[in-house]
């Protein structure tokens, strides 16, 4: 799939893995601030420093719409528009966290996977993992979100972590030392996406 309006999506196949298919994944949103109502834009993927594909992108308060073109069974290619819902989870701290909600089975996910004509989530496709760098993203997200609910700071990853943020309970080196935990954990995810998934482009 080339730029927007002028790619093709390819059919399901038996046995696909997470890792061949193009995802959403709303944590990134959420960590370039693409979650505010009337924020749009373009989500591109890349392999090898060669685009594989593009999606059209308009947030509200409670959902996203998804707008990318699909080449269906010996047609030209289709103009799909996917409406994707929102909810909503509170954080330990305060706050709270969005979800998707997988437009087929309701499920609340973090990602969407485009494997056939909708971006659904990986059971409904029944998407497998194709290795253990899967696992080691989630881990390196898990472990930098549960951190920041422990220094009771905001749970974005693009919202740096300052001295200021201590808790007046919490001894100094204890900040410290949770503090540089997060940060660190947080690069390793950046540099688990970036490589894993390739995404190359968020306007």
């Amino acid at each position: 799939m080339g730029g927007y309006g002028s790619g093709l999506w390819k059919r399901s196949k038996p046995k696909m893995t997470t890792e061949s298919k193009h995802r959403i994944d709303i944590r990134f949103l959420r960590q370039k601030g693409k979650l505010s109502g009337g924020s749009y834009g373009v989500l591109t993927w890349s392999r090898q420093g060669v685009q594989t594909g593009s999606i059209a992108y308009f947030t509200a308060a409670d959902h996203i719409l998804l707008s990318y073109r699909r080449q269906g069974q010996g047609k030209e290619p289709e103009l799909v528009e996917q409406v994707v819902l929102f909810d909503h989870t509170p954080c330990n701290y305060g706050g709270r966290r969005t979800w998707f909600l997988c437009p087929q089975c309701g499920s609340r996910v973090a990602i969407l996977y485009g494997a056939g004509r909708l971006f659904l989530c990986r059971h409904c496709y029944r998407l497998t993992y194709s290795c253990q760098q899967e696992g080691e993203l989630d881990r390196a997200l898990s472990k930098a979100l549960n951190l920041r609910e422990k220094l009771g700071v905001n749970a974005s990853l693009s919202v740096r972590i300052t001295a200021s943020d201590r808790p007046r309970y919490m001894h100094r080196k204890t900040f410290d030392r949770l503090r540089n935990e997060a940060d660190r954990a947080a690069n390793q995810w950046r540099r688990l996406l970036a490589n894993k998934f390739g995404v190359s482009n968020f306007l």
